[in-house]
């Protein structure tokens, strides 16, 4: 009988000693070069599915299993913005990191300005010349661009080329130019799911001044476009924001410009960053229109922004496509996921 106690006793010791063996613990803290917490920054073992997300202090916990030998371990750390950092576990209880900025050399050569378009709307028949001033080389231009558009507009928006009479809904011209790194930096957005794009310009155009017409004209011409990305980060370029692109000289002077540019660019995972703020512009008198695009090679941020996390109170989309928050009048939640 003592023997089989003895052999119990010893079968218990050897199993809690591999219990409370069957796992190491690291732990630390994750932040930026000036020091802020980077909450929800991915922590994996290379090579496993085993992961954890750093909290609101930036402080992170994971367990290595006994069976992977911690001397050739490697920890992989992750951060929308940032750049990927490994570190080997050796024998390191805390391991306390510090992510750099993602930054990249490239210039952005060679960004395809899209299909900006020009609508007009004189109170009147009038004859208006238009010329653009665009901050790159123009492509293609219809009708043809002879150092500017003459044309014979209808309060309508119908425009007839006074070169060869032919009527257009507008004037459109695309081209080439490069945005300089502080062109590409944003401290507000949106960030749209491919399935989501129809009713986000549904709804944000007409707050920009866009008619059913030209809203539809943009939202036929972007939407097959993008939706080739799962995600797309965007920004708006509105009223003056638009010169950075280009301006236009016309004559007679339109009482109204109304005039938006859309940036976008293609992200692998939606991410928080606060909703840009839409005004809503007053059409009055000669109203000119204009709407354009382009999809950026590299994008920053003002702020680190961390990984989105749903909370239940996102944005919802019903059947008869009206928009619903839990919140009430807040601005609206990222992503635009509906």
């Amino acid at each position: 009988m003592k023997s089989v106690q003895q052999v119990l006793m010893l079968l218990f010791i050897l199993l809690y000693g591999q219990i409370g063996h069957a796992q190491r613990t690291i732990v630390g803290t994750v932040s930026d070069c000036k020091g802020e917490w980077l909450e929800g920054t991915s922590v994996e073992i290379k090579g496993t599915i085993i992961g954890v997300a750093a909290e609101e202090n930036g402080f992170y916990q994971i367990d290595i299993p006994k069976e992977r030998d911690t001397d050739k371990q490697v920890l992989i750390f992750s951060h929308y913005g940032f750049e990927t950092k490994t570190i080997k576990i050796k024998d390191k209880d805390t391991i306390n990191v510090k992510l750099e900025e993602e930054r990249t050399n490239i210039e952005l050569d060679g960004v395809q300005v899209y299909k900006p378009v020009i609508y007009l709307y004189p109170e009147k028949p009038t004859a208006i010349s238009l010329a653009v001033h665009f901050n790159g080389k123009l492509d293609f231009t219809y009708p043809p661009y002879k150092n500017g558009w003459q044309v014979h507009a209808q309060p309508d928006g119908r425009l007839t080329d006074k070169h060869d009479g032919s009527e257009h809904h507008y004037l459109f011209w695309d081209g080439v130019m490069n945005f300089s790194e502080a062109d590409r930096t944003y401290a507000s957005g949106f960030v749209v799911h491919k399935d989501s794009l129809v009713t986000f310009f549904r709804k944000y155009l007409p707050q920009m001044g866009l008619k059913p017409q030209e809203y539809n004209d943009f939202i036929v011409f972007w939407t097959p476009l993008m939706q080739k990305n799962e995600w797309n980060f965007i920004h708006f370029r509105t009223g003056t924001a638009y010169e950075v692109v280009s301006t236009n000289t016309v004559t007679p002077k339109p009482d109204t410009e109304i005039r938006v540019f859309m940036d976008f660019k293609k992200v692998n995972a939606p991410f928080d960053i606060p909703a840009q703020d839409i005004l809503t512009p007053e059409r009055k008198g000669f109203t000119l229109v204009e709407w354009g695009g382009g999809e950026m090679q590299a994008v920053y941020f003002k702020t680190a922004y961390a990984p989105f996390k749903p909370t239940g109170k996102e944005v919802t989309l019903q059947k008869q496509a009206e928009i619903r928050s839990c919140s009430g009048s807040m601005k609206p939640f990222n992503p635009e996921k509906f």
